[in-house]
């Protein structure tokens, strides 16, 4: 059974993300956790536990409303709540290790100077810390399965494909089509095609509908940007450079970039 993770802070975009993920993941084989961290940002010992307490019964009190809401409308929902005290990011990786979570979901702003800040800084430390994929859900964006998802990789530095199980999974769920962008910067060709021959990528996306566009741009998030508005994408995956499988033109930058602008779903897998 899959176990997901739905972080929460009980504001609008927790809900939209929340439900989001219900309508793309479903109620069947799925165990969720709707998890909520909540702490001081800045405390004396004097008033550290009191006001832990109070923060805690806060958490409790919410989780509770939170999960008769979602239960209402999602009668068969396999599904838990956790409150803990610590950073967001800090205690969704603790979370995701002791309970062998699959999937992490979190709500953002979507398109917005503000998601730089707090937003931003939350969503980025996720991304640093955690190794499990991560969906990232903007605001108002409707809640319905995507027909189209944007892949943008550079093939050439593709070391492994296992690691795009969860949009592969998805993929064959839905029957929605996935765009391969490969940002090729200056490979050649002919470089591209022997890291096709060497990843076994039909052979891999057998039964997948796929078809490959490629953008010869040094600016990186202006390439994805493009494709994703000629295409009308409906999500975005990506994999941030420091983690195995993908390296050369994808680094952290690019994908805290796209998810503080990112008008569609993220997908970061690593």
């Amino acid at each position: 059974m899959k176990k997901v993770l739905l972080a929460t802070d009980f504001s609008e975009y927790a809900h939209h993300a929340i439900e989001y993920a219900l309508s793309l993941l479903g109620e069947q084989s799925v165990h969720y956790f709707l998890v909520n961290a909540y702490y001081l940002r800045h405390n004396t010992p004097e008033m550290l536990i009191s006001l832990e307490d109070i923060l805690h019964e806060q958490s409790e009190m919410e989780l509770k409303h939170h999960f008769a809401s979602i239960k209402h409308n999602h009668q068969s929902l396999n599904i838990e709540t956790m409150s803990a005290y610590g950073a967001p990011a800090v205690t969704i990786k603790k979370v995701v290790k002791e309970q062998g979570i699959d999937l992490v979901v979190i709500g953002s702003r979507g398109r917005s100077a503000l998601n730089e800040t707090f937003f931003g800084s939350n969503t980025a430390d996720l991304v640093r810390r955690i190794t499990q994929p991560l969906l990232i859900v903007p605001l108002h964006y409707s809640v319905e399965p995507p027909k189209k998802i944007v892949f943008a990789t550079d093939l050439t530095q593709v070391d492994d494909l296992d690691v795009l199980q969860p949009m592969l999974s998805l993929a064959r769920k839905y029957d929605f089509e996935i765009i391969v962008v490969n940002v090729t910067g200056n490979n050649s060709d002919l470089k591209v095609k022997r890291a096709l021959k060497r990843l076994d990528f039909n052979s891999r996306f057998s039964h997948i509908n796929y078809r490959f566009e490629e953008i010869r741009n040094e600016n990186t998030f202006d390439g994805i940007s493009e494709i994703i508005n000629t295409e009308s994408a409906n999500m975005l995956v990506l994999s941030p450079k420091e983690y195995p499988g993908f390296k050369g033109m994808f680094h952290r930058s690019i994908t805290k970039r796209m998810i503080q602008y990112a008008e569609i779903p993220i997908l970061v897998i690593k």
